[in-house]
């Protein structure tokens, strides 16, 4: 059995549920139960708290990547569970930014809250059990977001664009199948996909996160054609799509005639159970 349901997303599916620009996933599986980042602040709690999730039982922390969109909320994390492991890449504590009119605006994590024994620094790839492997430096061989252009980092004193070496994604084996969860896919959806496949050593069930084809600063999607580009090369495959957050509905709607049945949009408090 596999459980998956949005805890914070742009948009949700219960009026009673708070939704916020960022992404905070809640997992359960035999063997563990975990986050998948944890949204820009603490309203993952609340919304835990309204659908019965005890967030001092997950025994394990994703972080993505080093955005507060989807790291801000780890003070609220660490005030409430004070055991579970937080797997992260070195590089996503570094100084983030996007750039703005040509200014550059911070959207880096906490740095100074990601420090002992808990945080856990993850390679290429980490195999973490039989259930759980996180894996990054994602080759681009399908294009990149354009997007990608305005976000920055901080290294030796200036700051350079973002290679993404802070991204990693997690893929979830669970009787056999396997899930696998991204937070903006800025190394490309289908890039990150055909890594998954080649790390699992097969195809993978389904997919959860999003595919950062809009820009919430700028307000723009990235153009028709890529994101029509996208969707064809996501229907070549035998995986089924859970998107939101950074994907944004209208680029939702473009590829769910060309995806189906294989698309659907993962609002917060929506359910997966497999």
């Amino acid at each position: 059995m596999i459980k998956v349901i949005p805890l914070v997303e742009n948009t949700t599916s219960d009026k009673n549920l708070k939704c916020k620009h960022g992404l905070c996933l809640y997992i359960e599986t035999p063997r563990h139960k975990l986050l998948f980042d944890v949204g820009p602040n603490g309203a993952f709690l609340e919304n835990a708290a309204m659908l019965g999730i005890d967030i001092r039982q997950v025994d394990a922390v994703f972080l993505s990547h080093g955005h507060k969109d989807h790291a801000g909320g780890l003070r609220a994390f660490l005030a409430v569970n004070k055991t579970a492991k937080l797997y992260l890449r070195k590089t996503a504590a570094e100084p983030h930014f996007i750039k703005v009119l040509g200014i550059p605006i911070s959207v880096s994590a906490d740095k100074s809250l990601i420090s002992g024994e808990r945080f856990i620094f993850t390679d290429e790839i980490t195999e973490i059990d039989e259930e759980l492997t996180v894996f990054s430096d994602v080759k681009p061989i399908f294009p990149l977001p354009k997007s990608d252009g305005k976000l920055f980092m901080k290294r030796g004193g200036k700051i350079i664009p973002d290679d993404f070496g802070h991204e990693q994604s997690l893929i979830v084996t669970v009787n056999g199948e396997k899930y696998l969860f991204c937070g903006c896919s800025h190394a490309g959806i289908v890039n990150i996909q055909n890594k998954a496949e080649n790390v699992a050593g097969g195809e993978i069930s389904a997919v959860f996160g999003g595919f950062h084809l809009y820009n919430p600063p700028s307000g723009k999607y990235e153009s028709a054609d890529y994101i029509a580009q996208t969707a064809a090369a996501l229907a070549k495959t035998q995986s089924e799509y859970y998107t939101c957050h950074c994907t944004g509905e209208k680029a939702f709607e473009q590829m769910k005639p060309v995806l189906g049945e294989k698309l659907h949009y993962f609002r917060t408090g929506s359910h997966f159970e497999r």
